[in-house]
């Protein structure tokens, strides 16, 4: 498996913050301009990755004329939000400000409560880690010179420069002292963390507007209306081959991606989808997911690899493992009817699969569960296609997603997106069909299923219902056996096989019952 950016972050996240990855929620998102920190649930952390607007890159409110000559910069930042986030999931106790922040203003309670934890934060990276923590000093004094620099440039008297720089010296002060007292705050004595809470939040002066950018704040903006441009941050030691290593694989990472998406260019065209994408990382879904599933993983994946799919030609009994014992008492009884090869655990040729998961809206009260069985649909995918055959694993709305394409390894990149899988958007399975049939009549295979995870009420385009209705026979008609999971019953007769979603259990042994006969129909 090669290495992405995500594999990296995730490994230095949980390195620093000793947590089990199961525990908390981790997603690398595009679109969104800063770091961003959800305590409840589960304290869930959302790293926006580099993107492109109008051909230039950007990241953290900043923004490059160049990704090659900027990456170091660009990844300085995306590290520092790594390490600061971590470190909040290694002592940050928000249940410690729930009750205190009722009633409050949300905006000024969530800055009192950032500001805290903040200072605690630098802290344990200080001591901890303090081959990063100096690093990230290094960027937050780079950010600090340009704040004040802009802050200057609105001053526009020498006397407001005078009084400027009297009142910030003083804020200076406070600010130093209050840092003391909460550095000298006992872990566990919440009445204190209270107490200096209602300091903080009641003193007009002691927060600040200035934000890190590579900090998650409650107030950072949504939209940018002045970007830092082509900025330059230089880093040294273990940061800076951190960084390296961040950049050379994002490189490398993009390639991959470009050449997958490159394959979907030519088949979506007259297809409604706004947009064809990757599925969001999320392995601690992924990890929590299986964890529920275990059981019922490991019945589905044997049960269908045990089935077979083609006809057994002469005598299956005389091919196989040869058992040197089996075959030593044979020769000894002169009993040839002692099965003396071990048979290998499938007799099957190629099939392809691929699974597509709705999660549209209309899902939404279901989908927890469904999504437990779309799971387990996909290992067992991967033990039954693991010697001969291919699959891939989507899911649609109005945008079509890739989760695992079937070039792809079932890897932790493809796990984790399974984990970060979300229910939003309209339901336009026509299209879902159409494009997972043109994606299936790329190889030459006599075995193509789709595995379609629904309930049914496509919505979105205009006659959904008979567009699906068309989608599901044109894909029938070129061989490709549609079975439905979820849809009410009653819906049967334009599917291959179609069943209700009835918990997992009912619905796991049904579906092997449906596949065991769709594979007997093909023999």
């Amino acid at each position: 498996m090669k290495d992405t950016v995500q594999d990296i972050a995730h490994q230095l996240f949980f390195d620093i913050c000793g947590k089990e990855p199961m525990n908390i929620d981790m997603f690398f998102l595009e679109q969104q301009y800063f770091p961003k920190i959800n305590y409840e649930p589960r304290m869930t952390v959302y790293f926006p990755m580099p993107r492109q607007i109008q051909g230039l890159e950007t990241i953290q409110g900043c923004i490059f004329s160049s990704l090659e000559k900027s990456q170091h910069t660009i990844f300085s930042l995306f590290f520092a939000s790594v390490c600061h986030a971590a470190g909040h999931a290694k002592i940050t106790n928000f249940s410690n400000y729930k009750q205190w922040m009722k009633g409050k203003n949300k905006k000024r309670a969530y800055e009192t409560f950032e500001f805290i934890e903040d200072i605690r934060v630098n802290e344990l990276l200080e001591k901890e880690f303090p081959e990063y923590y100096s690093e990230i000093q290094k960027i937050e004094e780079y950010f600090k010179i340009i704040y004040e620099k802009k802050t200057l440039e609105d001053i526009t008297t020498s006397s407001k420069k005078i009084f400027s720089n009297t009142f910030l010296t003083k804020i200076k002060t406070q600010r130093e002292i209050l840092k003391k007292k909460i550095l000298d705050i006992d872990p566990k004595d919440k009445e204190k963390f209270i107490e200096i809470a209602d300091t903080i939040y009641e003193s007009s002066n002691i927060l600040s507007d200035y934000q890190l950018p590579f900090a998650d704040h409650y107030s950072h903006p949504k939209r940018i209306e002045k970007w830092n441009e082509n900025i330059i941050i230089n880093t040294d030691g273990v940061f800076f081959n951190l960084v390296e290593r961040f950049g050379e694989v994002w490189f490398e990472q993009l390639k991959r991606r470009a050449k997958v998406r490159k394959k979907y260019g030519g088949i979506t065209d007259d297809l409604e989808f706004d947009k064809i994408d990757f599925a969001p990382e999320n392995i601690g879904e992924y990890l929590r997911l299986r964890n529920a599933t275990h059981l019922f993983l490991k019945k589905m994946s044997s049960q269908m690899k045990m089935t077979p799919n083609v006809m057994d030609e002469g005598m299956p009994e005389d091919m196989g493992l040869l058992q040197m014992q089996a075959a030593i008492q044979a020769v000894a009884a002169q009993n040839n009817s002692i099965q003396i090869f071990e048979q290998d655990d499938y007799r099957r040729i190629e099939e392809e699969w691929a699974i597509v998961v709705d999660t549209s809206s209309s899902m939404r009260l279901k989908f927890d569960e469904m999504k437990k069985f779309a799971i387990c649909l996909g290992e067992a995918a991967n033990e039954v296609n693991s010697k001969n055959g291919k699959w891939g694993f989507f899911t649609f709305n109005n945008n079509f997603t890739i989760v695992k394409d079937h070039y792809e390894n079932y890897d932790q990149n493809s796990k984790s997106r399974i984990g970060g899988i979300e229910i939003k958007g309209l339901s336009f399975i026509a299209d879902a069909v159409k494009l997972c049939s043109r994606i299936l009549e790329r190889e030459n295979i006599e075995r193509r299923y789709i595995f379609l995870i629904t309930d049914g009420q496509a919505l979105g385009t205009y006659q959904a219902d008979k567009k699906m209705e068309e989608a599901i026979e044109a894909a029938r008609k070129k061989g490709i056996s549609v079975v439905a999971i979820g849809m009410p019953a009653g819906v049967t007769k334009i599917f291959s096989m179609c069943m209700p979603y009835e918990g997992l259990r009912k619905t796991v042994a049904k579906f092997l019952n449906a596949y065991t006969l769709l594979a007997g129909d093909d023999m």
